[in-house]
Parts: structure tokens; C-alpha cells; sequence
């Protein structure tokens, strides 16, 4: 049977827990920013790809247009704007 926490045990292990929950919402993000970058670029293959990418996602054209917008690094050049 495992010992009963203290309270120092318990501040450390909430501490490791916030930790453990920044570290996800960070690579969430870092994901996220790297998926829609890739997405605006794709989206300028061809005539109708933006149509496209959505219906593979299924999700509006529109959609597309406010994620990449949101998540375009300040270098990439607009794309089907």
C-alpha cells in the first residue's frame, strides 16, 4: 500500500501536473500553427483547392480562410484571401 500524502507531497505533485498540462497546451499550439501553415500552403496547388482542403476536412470553405489567416507566419504571403 502506498504512503499517505503529505502536504508537501501534494503541492509537488500539483506542480508536476501544472507542468505536464503547460507542456500540452504548448505543442498543442506549436501543432496546431504547424497543421494550419501547411494547410495555406496546399491551398495554393491549384484552382479549387481551398474547396478542396475543405471538404477533406469537412469544414467550410470559410474555415480555411480564418485558420490560416490566424495561424500565417508574418514571412508567408497571403494565399486565396
Amino acid at each position: 500500500m502506498t504512503p499517505r500524502p503529505d502536504d508537501q507531497a501534494r503541492a509537488e505533485l500539483r506542480d508536476l501536473v501544472a507542468q505536464a498540462s503547460e507542456h500540452r497546451d504548448t505543442e498543442h499550439e506549436r501543432v496546431e500553427t504547424e497543421f494550419w501553415q501547411t494547410i495555406d500552403a496546399l491551398q495554393s496547388r491549384y484552382h479549387g483547392a481551398q474547396q478542396d482542403i475543405a471538404d477533406a476536412l469537412d469544414v467550410k470553405r470559410n474555415q480555411i480562410l480564418r485558420q490560416t489567416k490566424r495561424y500565417r507566419s508574418a514571412d508567408q504571403p497571403a494565399t486565396n484571401d
